[in-house]
């Protein structure tokens, strides 16, 4: 194995396996280029026939392979192709062969240094002392909701939030404080609500996706704050797994694309510098609070949860999960440190997402379709039934052009929609070949 720029410092690159081993020797181990899928195949043929016809024979990025034929792919969260990206596999290889596949033990015991090291950048990246590193984006919002009891007595949550906030929420209930929905991205709603459901001196949490995903929307932060500011001791968890690398002029996502400077997120009120401002509106007030996930933009996998030392240490003081499960596997947490440095130390992928965002935007505005706003790499389309953007995506995948159809999604109609996602890997050509498809089809 050729030597390489090394993901941890104190790793010393080696020229071949035999010389990670200390030079015992070993058998060659023959590695199949593919899954030996008669090994493991389905229990009936159709069932078979549904997994061949969901399953991506490679990494999401420009082009996909589904069941030996080649898509143009305008579906998933993969913004930037870094699923794919020859630096991320190389540490995820590397992390592999050195460490294992993981702890087998939990993080209150030990943790390797992959699972360190996506920490330290992530802390890095958004300016604050400490960062949390968790299996999933989904598990990040429990714990954060965890770690927060206690300093809110009333819950408020956009009705088009993730899954993952409404099953944090979920939570309340046996408590008897029962989450109170308000309409989507409707700050007057929330204003009703919250003078509605509030008795004097309780404190609300307000509880919304930053970029909702399915729907290619963006919460009104801003407004949020100006609003939960008349509130004392009000607080916003945002849930930013699409925002992060997308949003912001450094990509650190929805606080910095309204101005807001995100190392603000998740400190006690014991922390020094805890210091909100959004224009000429000073709201020191509202706790903003946020989680973020690996798996979209970074192109790994796992939440993470940056903050103040303070706040860190709470959290896994109060986390059952960082106490009883298991770290994120050692080549996930690699890929996800690398994802995060190629991410972050060059602007050139996130400039390139925003042109093509607004390449898609402009092209389905001129066929009369609603793109929404343009900085998102996310077009929601809702084109008559269901059955007719059934028939939609079946024409484009005819023609070798994969979006998704969504037939139930938070926020989404009772006939569904049609999504359709942009890459910063996408080239003006693929994304008119996109347009021009949809055109004839329409």
């Amino acid at each position: 194995m050729t030597s390489f720029d090394p993901l941890f410092p104190d790793f010393e690159p080696y020229s071949s396996y035999n010389d990670y081993t200390d030079n015992v020797p070993i058998e060659p181990i023959e590695i199949p280029s593919m899954p030996n899928r008669a090994a493991c195949e389905a229990a009936t043929k159709s069932r078979a026939i549904v997994e061949e016809s969901l399953s991506l024979d490679g990494p999401p990025d420009t082009y996909v392979t589904v069941d030996g034929r080649t898509y143009l792919y305008f579906a998933g969260s993969g913004y930037f192709g870094l699923q794919s990206h020859p630096e991320v596999l190389t540490a995820t290889c590397e992390a592999t062969l050195r460490y294992g596949l993981g702890t087998a033990t939990s993080r209150s015991s030990f943790t390797s240094p992959p699972v360190f090291e996506v920490e330290r950048r992530g802390a890095a990246i958004f300016g604050v002392e400490r960062s949390f590193y968790t299996s999933s984006g989904y598990m990040a919002n429990q714990i954060l909701v965890d770690a927060l009891t206690g300093s809110f007595d009333r819950v408020f949550i956009d009705e088009a939030s993730h899954y993952s906030l409404f099953d944090a929420a979920r939570g309340f209930r046996e408590l008897r404080l029962r989450p109170v929905l308000f309409q989507h991205r409707n700050v007057d709603d929330l204003h009703k609500k919250l003078d509605e459901n509030l008795q004097w001196n309780q404190r609300p949490l307000v509880l919304t996706d930053g970029l909702f995903s399915a729907l290619g929307t963006l919460a009104p932060i801003d407004k949020y704050v100006e609003l939960l500011s008349q509130y004392e001791g009000s607080s916003l968890l945002i849930d930013d797994a699409h925002g992060l690398g997308v949003l912001g002029k450094n990509g650190l996502g929805t606080l910095e694309h309204f101005g807001f400077t995100p190392s603000i997120v998740n400190r006690t009120s014991q922390d020094e510098g805890n210091d909100l401002s959004y224009a000429q509106i000073e709201t020191p007030s509202v706790a903003l609070y946020s989680s973020f996930t690996m798996s979209k933009a970074v192109g790994g996998y796992g939440g993470m949860l940056p903050g103040s030392e303070r706040f860190i240490e709470h959290l896994t003081e109060r986390s059952k999960i960082f106490i009883g499960a298991s770290a994120p596997p050692n080549p996930v947490a690699a890929a996800t440190a690398k994802g995060l440095a190629v991410l972050f130390d060059d602007d050139v992928l996130r400039s390139s997402l925003r042109q093509n965002s607004r390449l898609l935007k402009h092209g389905l505005t001129s066929i009369g379709l609603s793109a929404g706003e343009q900085s998102i790499p996310i077009a929601t389309l809702t084109i008559g039934s269901s059955g007719n953007m059934r028939r939609i995506q079946n024409e484009l995948s005819r023609r070798s052009i994969l979006v998704s159809y969504m037939p139930r999604n938070p926020g989404i109609g009772s006939e569904g929609a049609i999504r359709i996602a942009v890459f910063a890997t996408h080239t003006p050509e693929m994304i008119t070949t996109l347009i021009d498809a949809l055109k004839e089809i329409l």
